[in-house]
């Protein structure tokens, strides 16, 4: 049996296993989205959102997991399979973009993630979907496949917002302003189709169009008077953009541009621990591209993601398992059960740091060479 075919088995019981010995409550709107589309609520499905049962997503990872329960009764949704399609999909893309050589690691890397299995198959959250799409537009680029890849940038759009913030770097590999046009026409078309129906719809605007998850990235400020900021996530992201906007834009290293916003992202965001899979590909390709060069600053990006766990509430880490061991349900955090008492804020604000200054490090050893020279 082929080294290919023994890391997939692998994995795929790896995933299975803690599908099965992990759960978090977010997963019931999920599945109960899933069922409301099933039984036929298509176009009313925001109507069922409540204060017990909040559905603040984009209405794509409804469908789709109504698609499941439809024809599979539940049973994958129950093991938060569905999520196996773009995984493995994921990980093929990336076999196929680093050089053969190297392809077997870039795949085995991908499979065996800590980010990807904790957000994916222990918390049961859909991230890994946007993350293929985007993953997606970059493999059709390289193709020549521009349209193709704006559509497929735009799927991941559909399902999370934070795509946005790639459209530019997608643009920027065409010179004729007409398909560039075209590129974020198509960037937006997918999410435009999806939320039109639900537009008239009080609790989707309320909960999904405008949720609270959106303005995160808008909290880091810095004052310059009373009632006036600067917010520094779209100050950065422009800087960049306007950076880049000359530059011939390579499509075979269109992943640091993708790359670069995100990670301005993650320094300037109090985000979510699973959406740091949104990145995790493009470190990978940074990873094996560059003969694992700066792999402490990833190593330290990742340690301080773990950590960080475990200032979140329990539910996060050790009563993930709490289907195989009840009593975890009602354990206090881990800080507590070692008698370690600190400042929690600046505990985390310690590791924030340590997680900038890496980000910050492969921001600079992956900028766009020529970009300062205009």
């Amino acid at each position: 049996m082929s080294k290919i075919w023994i890391i997939i088995i692998l994995a795929i019981a790896l995933r299975i296993f803690l599908s099965l010995a992990t759960y978090h409550p977010d997963i019931a709107a999920l599945a109960n989205g899933g069922q409301f589309i099933a039984s036929g609520h298509i176009l009313n499905l925001y109507d069922f959102s409540s204060d017990t049962l909040v559905l603040n997503y984009p209405p794509l990872i409804y469908w789709y997991f109504g698609f499941f329960d439809l024809f599979f009764n539940g049973i994958f949704g129950l093991l938060k399979l569905p999520y196996l399609i773009f995984d493995l999909l994921l990980g093929f893309l990336l076999y196929k973009m680093v050089e053969p050589k190297k392809a077997l690691l870039a795949f085995t890397v991908w499979m065996f993630n800590p980010i990807s299995l904790y957000a994916t198959y222990m918390m049961g959250q859909f991230d890994i979907i946007p993350t293929f799409f985007s993953v997606l537009s970059i493999y059709l680029a390289i193709k020549n496949k521009l349209a193709l890849a704006a559509l497929a940038l735009g799927g991941g759009i559909a399902f999370k917002l934070y795509p946005v913030f790639l459209i530019i770097p997608l643009i920027l590999l065409s010179k004729r302003w007409w398909m560039r046009a075209k590129i974020i026409i198509l960037t937006i078309l997918p999410y435009l189709v999806s939320v039109l129906p639900y537009l008239s719809s009080v609790n989707f605007r309320t909960n999904a169009l405008f949720a609270n998850q959106s303005s995160k990235s808008l909290y880091a400020s810095i004052p310059v008077s009373g009632g006036e900021s600067i917010l520094l996530f779209p100050t950065m992201l422009i800087v960049f953009y306007l950076l880049i906007w000359n530059e011939a834009t390579n499509k075979m290293n269109l992943w640091k541009v993708y790359l670069i916003p995100l990670l301005v992202f993650f320094i300037l965001t109090h985000f979510h621990p699973q959406w740091l899979i949104w990145v995790f590909p493009y470190l990978i390709l940074e990873l094996i591209n560059n003969d694992f060069k700066n792999w402490i600053a990833q190593f330290l990006l990742l340690i301080s993601w773990i950590i960080s766990l475990f200032f979140f509430d329990p539910s996060l880490t050790i009563g993930l398992f709490a289907p195989l061991f009840p009593f975890l349900n009602n354990l206090p955090s881990i800080w507590i059960m070692m008698g370690i008492s600190m400042d929690y804020n600046f505990s985390r604000a310690i590791l924030q740091t340590v997680f900038a200054a890496s980000a910050l490090l492969l921001i600079v050893r992956n900028f766009p060479k020529n970009a300062f020279q205009k």
